[in-house]
């Protein structure tokens, strides 16, 4: 079963704050929802990003940070940002993929759900029947055996993002929130949060291969920033 938010991993006192290393959101449609808890008391927070860049290969992702504290209520800060450190590959078969139609900056769009929604075919077997089932894999151009979560039936499962430095104080948060490590689970529910799952997947794969597709990475930030704004 999904656990929602597992618990945030909180440092050593320094000084006399404890830090707070990392936390754990879900993506429900644009905005990244998760939990952590500080003496026994929940913190809700939620990243909106507003927008996408890419610097010096890096994907940056920017928006606001909300807190939601027991005894302050709700707190914001606008221009937090976070920055693309690693991604971890999902497991099992492809999600379903809602078609995304191509075109310039002012007329392309995402299908609507009344259009034909396709699902990623899995690696297809030449074997007849009777034949030995036991036959040699099918490989790659590298040789690497082909299976339903590799090259184009591949997707990205958790994006690990640095955040940039937040102030606890304005936070509301009594923990030191300097350096925070981001962890974003994809496992999308609405067609809004399908949508970017697909463009995440195909930017950490233009991304993460060498030489960097630039062209393709280059297109996928301006599709997620098209996608923030709409």
């Amino acid at each position: 079963m999904l656990t929602e938010n597992p618990s945030p991993k909180v440092g050593r006192s320094t000084g006399n704050q404890r830090k707070l290393h990392s936390i754990h959101g879900l993506l429900r449609g644009r905005v990244v929802d998760g939990q952590f808890d500080v003496r026994d008391q929940s913190y809700r927070f939620s990243f909106v990003p507003a927008s996408a860049s890419l610097v010096e290969g890096k994907l940056i992702l920017s928006g606001r940070m909300t807190v939601h504290t027991p005894q302050l209520g709700t707190r914001f800060v606008d221009g937090v940002e976070a920055r693309l450190v690693a991604g971890q590959g999902g497991m099992g078969a492809a999600p379903v993929r809602r078609q995304l139609l191509s075109g310039t900056a002012q007329t392309s769009q995402t299908s609507t759900s009344s259009q034909k929604i396709e699902q990623e075919k899995g690696p297809e077997t030449d074997l007849q029947p009777g034949l030995q089932p036991f036959g040699s894999p099918r490989v790659d151009e590298l040789g690497r055996p082909v299976i339903e979560s590799t090259g184009p039936l591949s997707f990205v499962g958790v994006l690990y993002f640095s955040l940039s430095t937040l102030d606890g104080s304005t936070l509301g948060v009594p923990l030191d929130l300097s350096k925070v490590q981001l962890n974003l689970r994809l496992a999308p529910t609405d067609d809004l949060a399908r949508d970017l799952h697909f463009m995440f997947s195909n930017l950490t794969a233009a991304l993460f291969q060498t030489p960097i597709d630039e062209r393709a990475s280059n297109e996928q930030v301006q599709e997620l920033n098209r996608m923030f704004k709409s």
